[in-house]
């Protein structure tokens, strides 16, 4: 009864580890179109605070302007707001893609 069980064991376990060691010698295939191929990624870019401006409208204060400068040449980013706290810098869309 006991070489039974010393026999199975040692056949499953032959099995398992067979099963395991095994590499595979395929290689990967993409049927159909890649959906990472065709897309079409945005690019940023660092905007870092300029000035902050009074926005006036007819005469009246309308709340402030936050302008920022690109990190490459473009025109500038100007952001509208009601407090005159503008943050330092965020990451804006390249003008040029």
């Amino acid at each position: 009864m006991f070489k039974i069980k010393n026999i199975f064991f040692l056949n499953a376990l032959i099995i398992l580890l067979s099963i395991n060691i095994t590499p595979s010698y395929s290689k990967g295939k993409i049927y159909g179109e890649s959906k990472t191929l065709s897309k079409e990624y945005t690019k940023y870019e660092n905007c870092r605070l300029r000035k902050t401006e009074i926005n006036m409208k007819d005469g009246v204060k309308d709340g402030y302007k936050c302008i920022f400068k690109r990190q490459s040449k473009g025109k500038d980013v100007t952001v509208f707001q009601p407090s005159p706290v503008c943050q330092k810098s965020f990451k804006c869309k390249s003008e040029n893609q």
